[in-house]
């Protein structure tokens, strides 16, 4: 963190700001470190490359505020992977802007690179002078692939259009990205993005070309419900490097709480995630404070909600959900497992455990797993087990190598009445 709070501050607007400033809440409240993590939707934003690593089907959209009146931003994301070519996605983004954001403090925006400090040729061409600012768009098409179970690779399309004073320029270009996974504790990824950047010339004569960045980022997870990012950006606009880092605890099994920081500014923010049958859905907010302006922009927050579905994954279904096993009797729960990998299995594990975590009841084997198992209520050494609930971790490891976990409520054991 020392490092982070005492890196050299920005140079200034950027041109190309729609892509300065970032999609998705959550990695937002990292500190817009999600390079080296990029285990999200949003990866077709920060790293493309990461996207044949994801398992399921994703639908985001967001809504930010942003820290000078008028200014609005709105994006809609999509990630879809397939066992044979890859894993695709797609983002669009919006930013509804007054037409007096040229006339944002050039000292105030010296310290910053956000979407509300454009580069002067820019800002000169998008903003003429009219009362009405016509929003600026952009969007990104996304393709990535494995090439084993801790690689992958990854380009994305960007596209720009706005229209402004007698004309409407529009481009695009190309982003490149690689994230390495060797175990499920770190992650390394790397992002040219502006690789080939868009340009385009306004009928004035000016013209515009969007400056290459290089970021690098790092993600860690010393423990199943913390991670760490940090991530690092170079281009010679910036006259050296950014630094960009966070954090992010599961407290609660539907609880998430994240924090982070970088050259401009403070966040901090959690989410909510909840499954139905086998669909999760998480709503994401955060709040960002720009220590760098001196108290010239407000505070402001960003909104998201994702939706995970399909894809590649496992989950277990249990019926009936409430047994009261006793001696000599038998009384058990049909435990369904749910196998949808992205390749043949080749070891699987299902455990019961308390709410305490300690664990009571262990399946495991080779190859495919079974549709269905039985439990009676009772522990490795045939105890029945005591009174509560019960929750269960599965976990499949396919030929590839590559792991699918869930865990969640099981069952719940209930004493049986003696009269």
């Amino acid at each position: 963190m020392t490092l982070f709070l005492f890196a050299q501050m920005g140079t200034g607007g950027i041109p190309g700001y729609i892509y300065s400033y970032a999609i998705g809440a959550r990695p937002y409240g990292f500190g817009r470190a999600f390079t080296g993590l990029s285990d999200d939707v949003e990866a077709v934003y920060f790293n493309p490359g990461a996207l044949a690593l994801l398992q399921r089907v994703n639908f985001s959209g967001g809504y930010f505020q942003l820290p000078v009146t008028g200014f609005q931003y709105y994006y809609v994301a999509a990630t879809f992977p397939t066992s044979t070519f890859g894993s695709f996605g797609a983002a669009v983004m919006q930013l509804s802007s007054p037409a007096s954001a040229r006339f944002v403090d050039s000292l105030v925006c010296s310290n910053w690179d956000g979407p509300v400090c454009l580069d002067s040729v820019e800002a000169y061409n998008v903003f003429p002078g009219s009362d009405d600012a016509p929003p600026y768009n952009a969007g990104l098409l996304a393709y990535s692939k494995s090439f084993s179970s801790s690689i992958s690779i990854g380009a994305s399309l960007e596209f720009v259009y706005h229209r402004v004073y007698q004309s409407s320029p529009a481009s695009a270009g190309l982003n490149v990205g690689m994230l390495f996974k060797p175990n499920k504790h770190f992650s390394f990824g790397l992002v040219g993005q502006h690789f080939i950047p868009p340009k385009y010339s306004f009928p004035s004569g000016s013209s515009v070309s969007y400056p290459q960045i290089w970021r690098f980022g790092i993600g860690l997870r010393p423990f199943g419900w913390v991670k760490i990012v940090a991530d690092a950006a170079y281009s010679t606009y910036y006259n050296g490097f950014k630094f960009y880092g966070g954090g992010e605890a599961r407290l609660l099994s539907f609880l998430y709480v994240r924090g982070g920081i970088n050259n401009e500014e403070v966040t901090g923010g959690g989410s909510f995630e909840f499954t139905i049958r086998d669909i999760i859905f998480r709503i994401d907010g955060n709040y960002t404070f720009n220590y760098v302006s001196n108290a010239a922009f407000d505070d402001y927050m960003q909104f998201s909600t994702t939706v995970k579905f399909g894809g590649y994954r496992v989950w277990v279904s249990s019926d009936p959900k409430l047994i009261s096993p006793a001696e000599g009797e038998s009384n058990i729960t049909f435990i369904y497992l749910h196998t949808f990998p992205r390749q043949e299995v080749e070891e699987w594990e299902f455990v019961i455990k308390k709410q305490s975590g300690e664990v009571v009841r262990t399946f495991y084997g080779e190859g495919e797993p079974p549709i269905r198992i039985e439990w009676d209520g009772r522990d490795d050494a045939g105890r029945i087990v005591p009174p509560g609930n019960y929750y269960y971790y599965y976990k499949v490891v396919d030929i590839s190598g590559e792991e699918y976990e869930r865990g969640g409520y099981l069952v719940t054991v209930k004493r049986r009445e003696v009269w």
